[in-house]
């Protein structure tokens, strides 16, 4: 989403504090890259230059990380997109924000609850306990063309043996759905079409995307298998690490412009109540309809 700045390497959004692995840092040419692909850079670089992936010019490479200052202004652009403050919601009376909510559907340990944790908290924790009921987030807030949007999370339990017994209303009533596989594990990715076949039951009009999480350990999954899997059901696909906090905001980013877009589609579709529809006569059908007439008043 061209809205939202991001890594002109990685294409993952910047992320909000200068301790994230996606903070952006300055080159010296003054171009901003994001930590982890800096870090990258310096890495591989074998001489005292590189070039800058945005203005193409050779700068000197500085070994110690620490030595980039952080772009602040880039970090302060995220925090005014992203988990906006209840504060300035409302505080902004002309604003009010549009509610959402999103379900997630996948196996149990795929990483659907790290993955709104990390949203929601800015942290990662790898001991959450498996979830046993419906558990519904607090607000998420996000800023987008304007209009602020308040995200509801829906966090699914993925036992199998439970899917069946899954509240469908709150599949019915969900505005947008992930569904989450781990890559690194084949029985996950198996099971996407138990997953799928399960909301298309509830939700004929699908608005999802497909994440492959857990991008940072050794993958079971390739990724253009995923991919067919995501364009034969129609829905984009993204690979995320809660861990790393990569591609997770993103992730909702996306999801949240193809709910808006959803939206938009079934406004237009609907023909407002205080219109009657209108038909399209041909000009003989009106003879026709003329002539039957003044033959009835003429008998």
């Amino acid at each position: 989403m061209d809205e939202y700045p991001s890594c002109p390497i990685c294409f993952d959004f910047y992320g909000i504090e200068q301790t994230h692995i996606k903070a952006p840092k300055v080159l010296t040419c003054g171009d901003s890259l994001c930590k982890e692909c800096l870090a990258g850079i310096i890495k591989k670089s074998q001489t005292d230059f590189i070039l800058c992936p945005i203005c193409q010019k050779e700068e000197k490479i500085y070994k110690n990380l620490d030595d980039y200052i952080t772009n602040k202004e880039l970090i302060r652009l995220m925090n005014a997109y992203f988990n906006i403050s209840k504060k300035d919601i409302d505080n902004d009376d002309e604003n009010k924000p549009i509610s959402y909510k999103i379900i997630t559907l996948g196996d149990s340990g795929v990483g659907k609850t790290s993955i709104f944790a990390r949203l929601l908290t800015e942290k990662f924790e790898g001991n959450y306990k498996s979830t046993l009921t419906v558990e519904i987030s607090t607000p998420y807030y996000v800023k987008y063309k304007k209009n602020k949007y308040e995200l509801f999370f829906y966090d699914t339990f993925g036992q199998e043996k439970m899917s069946s017994i899954l509240p469908k209303n709150y599949l019915r009533e969900s505005d947008g759905v992930f569904f989450i596989f781990d890559i690194s594990n084949q029985d996950s990715f198996i099971n996407l079409e138990k997953w799928y076949t399960l909301y298309k039951n509830q939700k004929e009009n699908v608005v999802g995307i497909l994440i492959g999480n857990k991008c940072d350990n050794e993958r079971q999954v390739e990724y253009n298998t995923a991919k067919k899997f995501a364009e034969e059901h129609d829905l984009k696909y993204l690979e995320t690490s809660a861990k790393l906090d990569k591609n997770v905001k993103k992730a909702i980013a996306t999801l949240l412009e193809q709910i808006i877009e959803s939206q938009k589609k079934l406004y237009i579709n609907i023909t407002p109540l205080n219109k009657s529809p209108s038909f399209n006569i041909s000009k003989e059908k009106q003879k026709e309809k003329k002539g039957c007439c003044s033959r009835s008043k003429k008998k």
